[in-house]
């Protein structure tokens, strides 16, 4: 049979059993249980072994009107913020899609001079080693 131990702001009492420990509960439902197969103490209410009765608490008193005015007009101040958040994150939205339209835009215009580039250096490069092959042939000829 498991013996368990209480404790009730500190005091601690026990070994008891099963039936003991629900009288005691009954008494005293804000108790901490302890068995040495726990690794530390625990409210009673959340031992399934116990037959603890929790009383529900008493229903809230009306709110004051002067917490609810507060409450509302924090209320909107949030929703005022939200829709200056809202509209900003619009404002970068459009401008990130005109940035990203004029990148496209850079992006093929640089390709286009980059391939025109390349056009124009292999041309350089044909002309150079024509040069060359004339400047040999006329070293030849002149020997």
């Amino acid at each position: 049979m498991k013996k368990w131990f209480f404790s009730d702001d500190g005091k601690v009492t026990g070994p008891f059993g099963l039936k003991e420990c629900n009288d005691l509960i009954a008494k005293n439902p804000s108790l901490y249980a302890w068995h040495p197969s726990y690794t530390h103490w625990v409210p009673v209410s959340c031992v399934d072994e116990f037959e603890v009765v929790i009383t529900p608490p008493a229903p809230p008193i009306e709110i004051p009107q002067d917490l609810i005015e507060g409450l509302i007009g924090e209320e909107q101040d949030l929703i005022s913020t939200l829709d200056r958040v809202d509209k900003t994150i619009k404002i970068t939205s459009d401008s990130l899609y005109e940035i990203d339209a004029e990148v496209d835009n850079y992006s093929q215009v640089t390709h286009n001079l980059t391939e025109q580039v390349k056009v124009a250096v292999k041309s350089i490069e044909e002309q150079y080693a024509s040069l060359q092959v004339n400047l040999a042939n006329a070293i030849k000829t002149d020997y």
